[in-house]
């Protein structure tokens, strides 16, 4: 037997351990506890507990033996070992990170949701380690919970393709479903005074962040063509679907959701009323200059530590930043192409920021903020589910049978918030025809 097959043997006893105790407890719980049952009972769970301290024993063992083969794995060289590794192992291949879960949602529905078989079908097509992680979930109404190892993978895979993540947002845990984080609102002070002059006192202030879970979900419709097999192929398309739509969705509730109902609050209503500049700021060179030296001066000023400065745009506002030009003919802002900064501070840029705000339908915004101050709070896990007999609504607001049109509807769902340690971090401005198409 191999590993795997050891670990699934343990399992197996576990549960043979929790149903025995389960008896005994509710023949220990009757009005007349009958004495035979609960002998026979107790033997049960005795005989179980017995096969699980062998079996973990062996499941050790094994362990004890690949980790031993694996510290032993180097060759015939006599080059010292490298040092151990500071970071997660990565997969060989970038483009398969985050496959595992890919996987899994295809054997899920291929077997109707019924995860032995699911496990056992990728057992039997080579995917062992993914049929034993599988096999290791926790059951939810519905679907499974991604072991937190695989859904950070996935949670991580979506870092490029979300900019306020991109940006340098910190990450952080919030097992409990809250984040509270306590800040001070003001300092203490010194001042300087006669030899008897009464000593001035003075304490600093405090106010909190309260922060609690936000639900992200992605509904996901795939051929029931593409499911009969679990390949590399398959599993990518379910990945990347699932991510880009939770991706794009995720991008825009950090930037520009106010925060009501069950919404996270962006940074745009994050921003202090100072801070923001409704302008809209004209699509001059004076006034495109003076704009962002005043962004970059009131976080700045407000004694932010600027670790991880940046802006955010459209992309067809840098654009039309890098063609401006000075009097002599000369590029106002030659870093924009040449390095992708602006005023010293990275460019980053979605799609996510309109272009269609103010009376005009023609202004956009411009986001500048120190990003080592930006939290993203994560629940850790991600839950994920299918159904080949839900009804989903599609994209032109009809009512689609997923039996009728021969489809499984994948689900995701993923939890966390988003709040910055100090609102002074932030600063930015609305602009009108800030776009070469508006030139």
């Amino acid at each position: 037997m191999n590993l795997d097959d050891l670990r699934r043997a343990r399992k197996a006893a576990a549960d043979k351990m929790k149903a025995s105790a389960d008896k005994l407890a509710e023949l220990e719980a009757a009005e007349a506890p009958d004495e035979a049952a609960m002998a026979t009972a107790q033997a049960e769970f005795d005989a179980a507990d017995t096969e699980f301290q062998a079996a973990d024993r062996k499941v050790k063992r094994a362990e004890g033996v690949e980790a031993a083969q694996a510290a032993a794995a180097t060759g015939d060289t006599t080059t010292p070992a490298a040092p151990a590794a500071t970071v997660p192992a990565q997969p060989a291949n970038p483009d398969h990170q985050g496959l595992e879960v890919g996987f899994m949602a295809l054997a899920l529905a291929a077997n109707r949701g019924d995860r032995e078989r699911a496990s056992a079908m990728l057992e039997s097509e080579g995917h062992s380690g993914i049929g034993a992680a599988l096999n290791s979930t926790s059951e939810t109404a519905g679907g499974v919970l991604v072991p937190r190892p695989l859904a950070s993978q996935m949670i991580e895979l979506l870092r490029p393709r979300v900019v306020v993540r991109k940006a340098g947002a910190r990450t952080v845990p919030m097992s409990a479903g809250e984040l509270r984080h306590a800040k001070q609102t003001g300092g203490a002070t010194a001042s300087y005074g006669g030899e008897i002059d009464p000593i001035e006192e003075s304490e600093p202030s405090f106010d909190k962040v309260d922060r609690s879970l936000k639900k992200l979900s992605s509904l996901v419709p795939v051929s029931n063509t593409l499911l009969t097999r679990a390949t590399v192929g398959g599993a990518q398309m379910i990945r990347d679907d699932m991510l880009k739509v939770m991706a794009l969705r995720e991008d825009l509730a950090f930037l520009r959701n106010d925060g009501s109902g069950v919404l996270p609050k962006g940074m745009r209503y994050w921003a202090l009323g100072a801070h923001w500049d409704a302008g809209p700021v004209a699509a001059t060179a004076l006034a495109a200059d003076t704009a962002l030296r005043r962004c970059v001066s009131l976080v700045e000023d407000a004694n932010v530590s600027m670790m991880k400065p940046g802006w955010i745009m459209r992309a067809s506002a840098k654009a039309w930043v890098a063609s401006l030009r000075d009097a002599n003919g000369n590029p106002l802002f030659p870093e924009v192409e040449r390095a992708g900064t602006l005023k010293g501070y990275p460019i980053h840029t979605t799609s996510q920021v309109p272009n269609n705000l103010g009376a005009g339908s023609n202004e956009t915004e411009i986001y500048f903020a120190d990003f080592a101050e930006m939290m993203i709070g994560e629940g850790g896990d991600l839950r994920i589910a299918q159904s080949t007999e839900a009804a989903f609504v599609d994209s032109s607001g009809d009512t689609q049978s997923a039996f009728q049109r021969d489809m499984t509807l994948f689900r995701a769902i993923a939890e966390h918030d988003f709040a910055p340690e100090h609102d002074e971090a932030i600063a930015g401005f609305n602009a009108a025809d800030w776009s070469l198409q508006a030139a």
